[in-house]
């Protein structure tokens, strides 16, 4: 099914993703140790860090709702057999596609690419009229506009609106085919 497809294909990038943010939090922590055992301390390090570990939370989670990896107490769902599992089953899979498109449309509104591009991408014009600040805000230390650090929200939304989808549809296929073994 290309849906499946395509999300495994987008999981094969996340994985990629998820290493190498996390050896970005390895090294930036390991650089900050280096460096203040030096007395030379470089304070944006601290801010790379913690936004590497912020992308790799993410990114992690995306992947942990594609492998339907997620925390929970089980001893109900592992009494229930049947149709009633797979409903149950099938309630948390469209549970997790719901908060992902509510997710994308908030990130829509968050990010307003309608307005920004009607203001001819004038970042003035665009905090004037929607009292929005996000693109012009620096970060502290590092001096990048926050946005590109905050694009792992709508980029989040996007793969796991997609990873969500294909669950529930790979959920639902599923008990057809059982339905007809049966």
């Amino acid at each position: 099914m290309f849906l499946t497809r395509l999300s495994d294909q987008v999981l094969r990038v996340e994985t990629l993703l998820l290493k190498f943010f996390m050896a970005g939090v390895l090294g930036f922590i390991l650089l900050n140790v280096v460096t203040r055992s030096f007395s030379y301390a470089l304070y944006w390090v601290d801010e790379a860090a913690i936004y590497s570990m912020v992308w790799m939370v993410f990114v992690g989670m995306s992947v942990a709702v594609r492998n339907r990896q997620r925390i929970a107490v089980t001893i109900l769902l592992d009494m229930l057999a049947g149709k009633t599992r797979f409903l149950v089953n099938l309630v948390i899979d469209l549970i997790v596609f719901s908060f992902a498109l509510f997710l994308l449309w908030v990130s829509w509104i968050w990010y307003d690419p309608i307005t920004l591009m009607n203001t001819g991408f004038d970042l003035e014009a665009f905090s004037s009229e929607t009292f929005n600040f996000m693109y012009e805000e620096p970060t502290n230390t590092i001096g990048i506009p926050k946005y590109w650090v905050w694009l792992i929200i709508p980029t989040f939304a996007i793969t796991t609106t997609l990873h969500g989808l294909t669950n529930l549809v790979e959920s639902l296929l599923s008990r057809k085919e059982q339905e007809a073994e049966e």
